[in-house]
């Protein structure tokens, strides 16, 4: 009985400690790998929030910064299985083995120059100079594939590169005729653009829009149709003066396919908590958006990040209830198992415990025909030497008191029959 009860308690200690670090693991906080670049882009200003938010939040998943030199090598990087998550602007590249988790910046390219321009259309753009900022590098693709729909070679017009502070300058000094400018439209932008338009391009710029924008969409999944609103760019009186149609560009959060559905659902929910409390100190994280998870969407969207979205997201027990189940299944056979063959090994010690029963039958029937006194002692002897080894298998719990008692009564038999013998041995000496 001792045995088996500490057996039992033995086992019981280690599934609860099995249980105890399966929760201690998953309830640590995982860190996922994010590529992301180049260094001091608006993406890895936004990356580098996201992961000191995530920190101080003490959210159960974490992201550690893999520096890229852009887009291009961060969709590299994550289908190469280096990272878990990338931040890249599809038009630019698009990794084969990660879906969309969220997008997070959405821009609206337009051509604008001065009143003087002369066009209203990008078709009326041959001969002119247009500036475009070269940083990220998809901006003089996209300027090429914009013209294209509008049967405007790259020939046909003059395109100047531009780095983000050569703007300005460029318009002023009169060195481009138009800009192609790739802007997101959130307030701060909003302010510093109309102030930086209007500078350049005096109180009444032309805005030329991307009319066609619908068709440069069904040409090109990255590409999205979308609307410059009235006002988009401020002042007064407001610019543009109308909506106008444009396309739309964005910057997407990817998960590779390999990612558990659950931590990509964590980590949605926990980025998109933190836009209230990182508002302030990083007004763009304001542009976080969730995709369209519809199945005909041109983009796929991660199927953990589908779930959170829809609120269709397994809770733990979803989850794992079929593991636990299967567990409390394997541990009761686990158990049964263990009982039975504590039982079979108990059995077994018993019976070789009362193994010597039989021999004390054999010595009972010897005593009775014994020749001479030596003969009955030698017996004698036996016999307590069989009664110590049953009082230490008593003592380890081999025999139970039912045991003890038959043993009880085969010495006590064997006592008499002792006697009896040696009363006969003795008459008959004396005859």
């Amino acid at each position: 009985m001792g045995r088996r009860f500490f057996a039992g308690l033995a086992a019981l200690l280690l599934m609860a400690g099995l249980v105890a670090l399966a929760v201690y693991m998953w309830t640590q906080p995982r860190t996922l790998k994010l590529a992301v670049g180049p260094l001091g882009s608006d993406d890895a200003r936004l990356a580098a929030a996201l992961v000191q938010g995530l920190s101080r939040e003490k959210k159960p998943v974490r992201l550690r910064l893999v520096l890229t030199e852009g887009s291009a090598e961060s969709a590299k990087r994550i289908d190469e299985g280096k990272v878990d998550l990338a931040i890249v602007r599809p038009d630019i590249a698009l990794p084969a083995k990660a879906d969309t988790a969220l997008i997070t910046r959405r821009s609206f390219p337009f051509f604008i120059g001065s009143k003087d321009l002369g066009t209203d259309r990008i078709s009326g753009l041959r001969g002119k100079r247009i500036g475009v900022v070269r940083a990220p590098s998809g901006n003089l693709d996209l300027l090429k594939l914009v013209l294209s729909q509008y049967d405007v070679s790259p020939e046909a017009v003059t395109i100047v590169p531009l780095g983000p502070e050569d703007v300005a300058a460029a318009i002023t000094d009169g060195h481009i005729d138009a800009l192609f400018a790739v802007n997101v439209l959130n307030a701060r932008v909003v302010t510093e653009t109309s102030t930086r338009l209007h500078r350049a391009f005096g109180d009444e710029p032309t805005i030329i829009p991307i009319r066609e924008a619908d068709a440069l969409a069904a040409r090109n999944r990255a590409i999205e149709s979308g609307e410059i609103v009235r006002g988009a760019l401020g002042g007064d009186p407001p610019l543009p003066a109308e909506n106008l149609p444009s396309i739309s560009i964005t910057s997407r959060l990817m998960a590779a396919q390999s990612l558990d559905d659950a931590r990509v659902g964590e980590l949605v929910g926990a980025i998109l908590s933190l836009r209230v409390t990182l508002a302030t100190d990083l007004p763009a994280i304001q542009g976080l958006e969730t995709p369209e998870t519809d199945k005909d969407a041109p983009l796929a969207v991660h199927s953990g990040a589908a779930a959170f979205i829809d609120g269709e997201q397994e809770t733990f027990f979803e989850r794992y209830g079929d593991w636990f189940y299967l567990g409390v299944m394997a541990l009761s056979l686990l158990g049964s198992g263990a009982a039975g063959l504590l039982g079979y090994d108990s059995s077994a010690r018993r019976k070789r415990a009362m193994a010597d029963l039989s021999r004390l039958v054999v010595l009972l029937g010897a005593m009775r025909t014994a020749a001479d006194e030596p003969e009955l002692s030698a017996m004698e002897r036996e016999a307590d030497a069989i009664l110590a080894g049953v009082l230490a298998s008593y003592a380890r719990g081999d025999i139970d008191s039912g045991g003890i008692g038959a043993y009880r009564f085969a010495m006590d038999q064997l006592g008499r029959a002792a006697t009896e013998r040696r009363i006969a041995l003795l008459e008959g000496a004396a005859e």
